[in-house]
């Protein structure tokens, strides 16, 4: 399991050498998804960082005050991330991942992570659930 700030910097990379980079809102999400994959292919997370429920989605606090400021604008990472960072099996799993969620047009990810009855909506809860940790549990059944 790796730090979320070195995922985050991993899918940077991979989103900039992919001709695919994403904005900080994008990064939470493709974040999620990315650690819905691995869920889904190792039964563990990719990063031990919980995700809040958040007005925008989920996020990872952490991640957000790295990158957050940025706003909008496309964040671009030309910095390889550290060798080893994944096994060759984990790494397919994030690159497919990464790639899926980062092609999607922005409304259609916000969508796919928002869902009605999945991990963020049952924990939002309309507001009540605000800046609560979404419980690793409920991420694991999304996979």
């Amino acid at each position: 399991m790796i730090d979320a700030k070195d995922a985050a910097r991993y899918v940077l990379y991979f989103c900039t050498e992919e001709g695919m980079p994403v904005n900080a809102w994008q990064l939470q999400k493709v974040l999620y998804c990315l650690q819905t994959a691995f869920y889904t292919a190792f039964n563990a997370p990719c990063f031990g960082e919980d995700f809040e429920a958040w007005a925008c989605g989920p996020v990872v606090p952490s991640v957000y005050f790295a990158y957050g400021t940025a706003g909008a604008s496309v964040l671009t990472l030309r910095e390889a991330p550290p060798e080893g960072l994944f096994t060759a099996e984990e790494k397919k799993t994030a690159d497919a991942a990464i790639r899926k969620a980062a092609s999607l047009r922005p409304w259609h990810l916000d969508r796919a992570v928002r869902k009605e009855g999945h991990a963020w909506a049952l924990t939002w809860q309309d507001g009540a659930g605000d800046r609560t940790v979404i419980p690793k549990a409920r991420i694991q059944t999304e996979g």
